[in-house]
């Protein structure tokens, strides 16, 4: 027997692995800014983040925000009693918002870059 993946089957887990990218990711964040006592190693590790491939990094992190609060927002609708007929427009439709918004708001995030 074979499993089949389908639409839902493939947004549940981009929506699990983008929860866990997201966990790690906090609590990374959290280490970092717990250990910065002083200005003066804030404003060096500021002046890190300006890197360009730093920038690209925080926009793939965008990505997975996206990804993981679009699909949340599909689960809770589906959750909440809407058809299961409409699973599958719903991912397409979250794909599509995902990539407009990020492709809009990574134009202005990366001109602060270039």
């Amino acid at each position: 027997m074979r499993y089949r993946w389908n639409t839902g089957s493939l947004a549940w887990l981009v929506h699990r692995i983008t929860g866990v990218i997201l966990t790690f990711y906090l609590i990374a964040h959290i280490f970092v800014l717990s250990h910065l006592k002083n200005p003066s190693a804030y404003d060096q590790l500021m002046n890190f983040m300006k890197n360009p491939i730093l920038k690209i990094g925080e926009l793939l992190l965008f990505a997975a925000v996206l990804i993981h609060v679009f699909a949340g927002i599909r689960i809770t609708l589906l959750e909440a009693g809407l058809s299961t007929k409409i699973q599958k427009p719903l991912a397409y439709l979250g794909v599509v918002a995902v990539a407009v918004i990020w492709i809009v708001c990574g134009f202005f995030f990366l001109m602060e870059v270039f």
